[in-house]
Formats: structure tokens, sequence, C-alpha cells
């Protein structure tokens, strides 16, 4: 069942840049109200009334802009946990490395972090994971002239990966010349400019990229076994556990499934084992992830 979007988004995006960010850790103090100090109990918040979001947008299915409006997978299921909470939203744009480093958690920028995230143990040492909320698989796109036909054939390729993902590891795994890019949006201009030959991101985000660029061509989906999910501040256990209530009501009554249909194209990941990877291409950030801040 669909929860009415009685939440809207508010707030003007603004960029956090990860030195910002690390100056902000710094000088901290200590006094804040910063919801990160929760343990349990009481949800406490940054700011009374929102719960603030860190979100590297555009990541698209996951969260982007349109029409002024900061949309997507993310930010629907991040309006849904807002509701059961009964306060609003604000989306405050920030670099990837900045979220997946735990620095715009524990500079107390944002009470959550919700980017396509993929959970894993790097990032558990300095933040703490929701449950799952999606499956992923990486997948490889590449020009029709690029003469890749799969990952066995990245090595000394120009290979483009936004900036700290999972993707960037299977790219420098597989002995690619990596080529960093600071979003997934660029990541794509990168491959249809001819910057570079291929790029590697989840599947999730690959879908939107082909839907847009119908000439690019999906040559492998990457089995990985990746799971997304959101995160909150190390210690915050009473927002982690208002966060996994809501989810695990969302996968009881089905309003989860539809999210993924309505942002991924289908009832489940496109990111799945099930899934074929052109199966990918859907009207959004990607079948799973969008360039994954993964």
């Amino acid at each position: 069942m669909t929860r009415p979007a009685q939440r809207r988004t508010r707030g003007t995006l603004s960029l956090l840049a990860v030195s910002a960010l690390a100056l902000s850790a710094c000088a901290g103090g200590g006094e804040e109200e910063g919801g990160g100090e929760a343990g349990g109990g009481e949800v406490q918040l940054i700011n009374e009334g929102t719960l603030t979001v860190c979100s590297d947008i555009p990541y698209r299915p996951f969260e982007y802009t349109e029409d002024g409006e900061t949309v997507g997978f993310d930010v629907d299921l991040v309006n849904a946990i807002a509701e059961d909470m009964g306060v609003e939203t604000e989306f405050i744009r920030t670099s990837f490395e900045g979220i997946q480093s735990g620095v715009a958690l524990d500079s107390d920028q944002c009470d959550l972090a919700a980017s396509g995230m993929t959970i894993n143990e790097e990032r558990e040492s300095v933040m703490d994971f929701s449950e799952p909320y999606l499956d992923d698989n990486l997948a490889l796109l590449v020009t029709p002239d690029s003469g890749i036909q799969g990952v066995g054939d990245v090595a000394g390729k120009r290979i483009g990966v936004q900036q700290a993902t999972t993707g960037e590891a299977q790219a420098q795994e597989n002995g690619a010349e990596v080529v960093q890019y600071e979003d997934s949006a660029l990541m794509i201009q990168g491959l249809n400019t001819g910057d570079v030959e291929g790029v590697i991101g989840n599947i999730s985000v690959m879908g939107p990229a082909i839907t847009d660029n119908p000439d690019l061509r999906l040559v492998e989906e990457i089995e990985t076994g990746e799971q997304l999910g959101l995160a909150v501040k190390t210690g915050n256990t009473a927002l982690l556990e208002q966060v996994d209530r809501s989810l695990a009501t969302m996968k009881e009554d089905g309003s989860l499934a539809e999210l993924e249909a309505k942002w991924l194209g289908t009832g489940e990941a496109a990111g799945g084992s099930t899934g074929e990877p052109t199966g990918a291409s859907t009207a959004d950030p990607g079948a799973t992830a969008e360039p994954t801040a993964g």
C-alpha cells in the first residue's frame, strides 16, 4: 500500500565540501544538540521538528532535482520514515566522500545519511547502518565502439568511476586506468564525451543512464551481493531503531516494493541477482543505486 505523500522535502540544497565538513568536525566542541549523541530512548534531532538528511545529489534515481524539487527513491523512503516520526525532512547536498567517511554525520551536519550507499565493513567502522532496504550489483557501461566486452577487458583502459565508491574499487582491482568523477552525472558525461571508454557503477544507476543515452551498452552485470542502507552517527541508537521500525513496516505493508516499482521499474531491485542487466533501464538514479554513492 502506498503511503500518502503528506511530507514535502523543503529547503534549498547547499553543497557541503569535505574540507568544510572536516573543519566543522574539528571546531565542534561537543556543545551542539547533535542527534548523533542519542544512545537510546527519545530521538533527538539536530533541528527540532526536522529530519536533516545528507545526500549526494544528484544520484538518480535515488536523489536528484527535478523542477526545483528534490525527488527520488531515497527521498520517498526518508519522507515515509519522517512521516512515522511526525517531522519534516530537509535534504542537504553533500559530497559522497563526506558521507561515506562518516565526517558529515560526526560533525552533526545531518541526522541521517541517505545516498544509495552500500553497506561494507569500512563504512560500518565510522557509522551505524540500518537494516538493508535494497539489493544491488555493479555494472560496466561502455560506448558502442569501445571494444570492451566485459570486466576482463578493462585492464589499461580509461574507466570512469564515482570517487570513493565500490565501483572505483572494482575498476582498480581489474587493472583499469581509473578516472574519478565527483558525481554520477559527470561520470556519464565523461563517457559520452569520450574522456573514458567505460564506467563502472551500481546497476541501479546505469539504468537511467541507458534510458537517457540509448547508444550506450551495458556489457556486464558484476555480481557483488551489495546491499544498500541508511546510516546514522555511531551510537545514535534511538534514531537507528526508529528507522529500522519504519523500514520493517514498509516491507510488511508492501510500500517498499511499491517504491522499487516506481523508481526502479520493477518490484524487486534491478540490481538483484534475478534481474537481467538490461532490465535496469528505468525512468529514473538507476536500478538500485545512482552512480552509487555505492
